[in-house]
C-alpha cells in the first residue's frame, strides 16, 4: 500500500503517476472497501480521499494546492455506434453571486480553482454498479488558445447578468462552453444574487457535456477524431463573438436564391442541402453541425422557411420522446428541460420567391429559462400526465386517433404531434392505452407553433 502524504502538495507529474495507475481498473478493484461507493455521487469523493488523499472541502483554491490542479472524475458512455460521448456536463464550482460579481475573469472562482483540470474518464454503464465501473482514460485539461478565448466571452456573459442582478435569468444556452448550469441537492435552492432582491437558483460552472464530448473524442482516446474548425483566427475571436464572426461571413449572401449558391458551390442535392449551403458559405465541408464550434457549443441549426408574404410555413419540431422514458422523470432533471436549457439554435432564415427560395437572415437564439420553466413546463407536464395514465387517445373517428395531446390551436408557445414517417414507426407505452389497448404509439415530440417562431425572428429584427 503506498504511503499517503497530504494530497494538496502532491506535484503535477505524481497526480499523474497516480492516475495512471487506475486505468483500466474498476472502482471496486481500487478500493479497499465499496461502501463509500453505495451512494449516488460518492465516486468523486471516493477518488479523491482514498486514492489522493484530500479531504472534501469548498475551498476556492483548486485540489492540489502545489501543482495548481483541480481533480474531476467524469462519466462517459458508449453509443450504439460505438462512439463515445460524455454522459453529463462536468459540474465545476458553485457560484457565489455577490462575491463573483466583484471579480474579473482572472480573480473570478471559475478561473482560480479550474485552471488546469486532472480528469479520469470512466465507462458507465446501465446495468452495472457503481463498484464495477471502469477508469479508462486520464487527461491533464489546459485550456487551448481557440478554447479560452471563447470561455472568457462565456464568463463576461455569465457575469454581466450576475452584476446586472438578472442571476435569475442565466440560461446555459447564454454561452458556448463555459455554462452556469443548475446545482443542488434540492433543485429549489435559492441564493441572494448582486443587485437584486430576487432570489436566483443555485448555480455552479460547468463545462458543457457537448464540451466535455468533443473533448474526449479529439483529444483523449486513443482513436482521436478530427473536426472542422469555422474560426482558426484567435484574433479575430478576440474582437468579435462567434455569433458575429459567422453573421458577417454569411451577410454578403443575404439575397441570393438556393439555385444560385448550390450551381456556385457544387453543391449536391441531400436532405439536409440547407445545413451543407450554410456550411458551404461559411468555407467549410459537410454540414455545419459536425464543425468543431457547433459541436462543442451545442448549437443546433434550424431552417425557418418564409411564404412570399413573410409567413412562417411550418412549426418548428425537436427530436421525439419516448413514451416509457417521459413517464420517470421528474421536471427539473428532465431530459427535455436539459435539451432546451443546454441548446442555442441558429435559425436560418429562407424567404419563398418566385419558385425558389432566397437566403434572408440567420439569428441565434435560445429559449429564455423563463419561458421553459412556466409555457414549456405547463405543456411537458401534461403531456406526462396523459401518457402515465393511459390516455393518450381521445376518440377514434373514421379510423383517425384524436387524441389529448396538446393542439397548436391550444397553447400559443408549443403543441405535440407526431413525428414519424409512418403510424407504425412507434415507442412502446409504460401502460396501455384505455381507449384503444395499444402497448405502443407513434413516435411524438414537441414542436415550438409557427406563430411563436415568427414572433422570435420579428422581436430579434427590433432589437
Amino acid at each position: 500500500m503506498r504511503e499517503k502524504i497530504d494530497g494538496r502538495y502532491l506535484t503535477e507529474t505524481e497526480i499523474v503517476s497516480i492516475g495512471k495507475t487506475l486505468l483500466h481498473k474498476t472502482f471496486g478493484q481500487i478500493a479497499e472497501t465499496n461502501e463509500t461507493l453505495l451512494y449516488k455521487g460518492s465516486i468523486g469523493n471516493f477518488v479523491e480521499k482514498e486514492i489522493f488523499n484530500l479531504s472534501p472541502n469548498s475551498r476556492s483554491e483548486p485540489d492540489f494546492i502545489e501543482a495548481g490542479v483541480e481533480l474531476k472524475v467524469t462519466p462517459f458512455k458508449l453509443n450504439q455506434d460505438k462512439s463515445y460521448s460524455a454522459k453529463e456536463r462536468l459540474v465545476l464550482n458553485i457560484i457565489n453571486y455577490v462575491e463573483e460579481a466583484k471579480q474579473s475573469f482572472y480573480s473570478s472562482s471559475f478561473w482560480t480553482k479550474n485552471s488546469k483540470l486532472y480528469l479520469l474518464f470512466y465507462l458507465w454503464e446501465s446495468n452495472k454498479a457503481q463498484k464495477d465501473f471502469f477508469i479508462m482514460f486520464d487527461y491533464l485539461l489546459t485550456f487551448s488558445d481557440e478554447d479560452l478565448v471563447i470561455i472568457k466571452k462565456d464568463w463576461h456573459i455569465i457575469h454581466e447578468k450576475i452584476i446586472s442582478g438578472k442571476a435569475h435569468e442565466i440560461s446555459e444556452a447564454d454561452t458556448m462552453y463555459l455554462a452556469a448550469c443548475t446545482k443542488g441537492v434540492n433543485k429549489e435552492s435559492l441564493r441572494k444574487q448582486h443587485n437584486s432582491d430576487i432570489l436566483a437558483k443555485q448555480r455552479a460552472y460547468s463545462l458543457k457535456s457537448s464540451y466535455m464530448t468533443q473533448l474526449l473524442r479529439t483529444r483523449v482516446t486513443d482513436k482521436k477524431e478530427e473536426v472542422v474548425r469555422i474560426i482558426s483566427d484567435v484574433i479575430e475571436l478576440e474582437k468579435k463573438s462567434f455569433e458575429e464572426v459567422i453573421y458577417e461571413r454569411i451577410k454578403p449572401h443575404f439575397g441570393t436564391p438556393t439555385k444560385q449558391i448550390i450551381k456556385q458551390f457544387g453543391i449536391e442535392k441531400s436532405k439536409n442541402i440547407n445545413e451543407v449551403i450554410v456550411a458551404r458559405l461559411l468555407g467549410v465541408q459537410g454540414k455545419v453541425s459536425q464543425t468543431e464550434e457547433f459541436l462543442k457549443a451545442n448549437i443546433v441549426p434550424k431552417t425557418i422557411r418564409l411564404k412570399g408574404n413573410g409567413k412562417i410555413k411550418e412549426s418548428m419540431s425537436f427530436p421525439t420522446f419516448r413514451f416509457d422514458s417521459i413517464v420517470e422523470e421528474d421536471w427539473e432533471d428532465s431530459t427535455y428541460r436539459d435539451y432546451f436549457e443546454s441548446t442555442k439554435f441558429m435559425l436560418v432564415i429562407f424567404k419563398e420567391k418566385n419558385d425558389d427560395f432566397i437566403l434572408q437572415d440567420i439569428k441565434f437564439w435560445n429559449m429564455p429559462v423563463s419561458v421553459i420553466d412556466n409555457e414549456f413546463k405547463d405543456v411537458w407536464l401534461h403531456t406526462q400526465s396523459i401518457i402515465k395514465n393511459g390516455e393518450i387517445v381521445k376518440e377514434v373517428r373514421n379510423g383517425i386517433y384524436l387524441t389529448n395531446f396538446i393542439k397548436k390551436s391550444d397553447r400559443s408557445l408549443m403543441h405535440v404531434r407526431p413525428h414519424a414517417q409512418k403510424r407504425d414507426d412507434t415507442y412502446p407505452l409504460p401502460v396501455a392505452d384505455k381507449k384503444t389497448g395499444l402497448l405502443s404509439y407513434t413516435k411524438h415530440c414537441f414542436w415550438l407553433n409557427n406563430d411563436y417562431v415568427s414572433k422570435i425572428i420579428n422581436q430579434m429584427k427590433a432589437s
